[in-house]
């Protein structure tokens, strides 16, 4: 994917939200990224909230779920990806998990930049 945007521009940032902030430590967050060759993506993991404030935060600005059930040790959470324009606004879900439609995505990133 990173490659891909090169095309469109420098100023793209991705940003994924931790589904379980007790259990995705710092550490644990370097050792995934290192295993998906994102240490020199320009993508940031966010963590150190509640699950509480996550599962809120989730809700309130993309409108999904994330839930911890208090058996178990799985998030339940969606694995989309979400265009955000400049203003924090929503312009468009993607599919994260399969067949995720990377020619859709720098495509509309260019047409976001355009206008």
């Amino acid at each position: 994917m990173r490659r891909s945007l090169r095309k469109v521009s420098r100023n793209v940032q991705f940003v994924s939200f931790s589904v379980d902030p007790t259990v995705d430590t710092p550490d644990k967050i370097k050792e995934f990224m290192a295993n998906y060759d994102l240490a020199q993506a320009d993508w940031q993991f966010l963590t150190g909230y509640s699950q509480e404030e996550i599962e809120a935060f989730a809700q309130q600005n993309f409108k999904a779920l994330v839930r911890k059930p208090a058996e178990g040790t799985q998030v339940d959470h969606g694995t989309s990806f979400y265009l955000v324009d400049q203003d924090g606004k929503i312009i468009k879900v993607y599919p994260g998990f399969q067949e995720v439609p990377l020619e859709d995505i720098v495509n509309d990133i260019k047409i976001l930049q355009e206008s």
